[in-house]
């Protein structure tokens, strides 16, 4: 029987995902860890901090139904393009997460174009 999916478990997969890469977890939106702060509009789930090169990774989970609604819209539009000073002081977009369930993976994509949001190489998707 296939286990159902909550928002916090979601994180959680989230979170051991960025802790098998071997990044450390700077805020969370999970029990035992700091609270993220907004960014732009909203909070991501998730922030994640590269030990090897300290590049920042940030992250969000979103259900199937919530993959249209007004709010993932502009969290996709606000965090899909966040630059940080890298080497050099040369600009680097980060790395941004979208942890959905496996069923709704596939239509990401699709859904940037519907929203008319420029799909870069820096978004992942992770599907659980």
């Amino acid at each position: 029987m296939k286990q159902r999916l909550s928002h916090d478990s979601l994180i959680r997969r989230l979170i051991d995902h960025f802790q098998t890469q071997d990044f450390r977890i700077s805020f969370a939106n999970y029990e035992g860890f700091t609270k993220p702060f907004a960014i732009k509009r909203h909070s991501p789930d998730v922030v994640a901090v590269n030990r090897l090169t300290g590049l920042v990774h940030i992250g969000i989970v979103k259900f199937c139904a919530s993959l249209y609604d007004e709010i993932t819209k502009e969290e996709f539009e606000d965090f899909s393009n966040i630059l940080m000073k890298g080497s050099e002081n040369k600009k680097i977009v980060i790395p941004f997460y979208i942890a959905v369930p496996n069923e709704c993976r596939s239509k990401i994509k699709e859904i940037f174009r519907y929203l008319e949001i420029p799909w870069i190489d820096n978004i992942h998707v992770l599907g659980f």
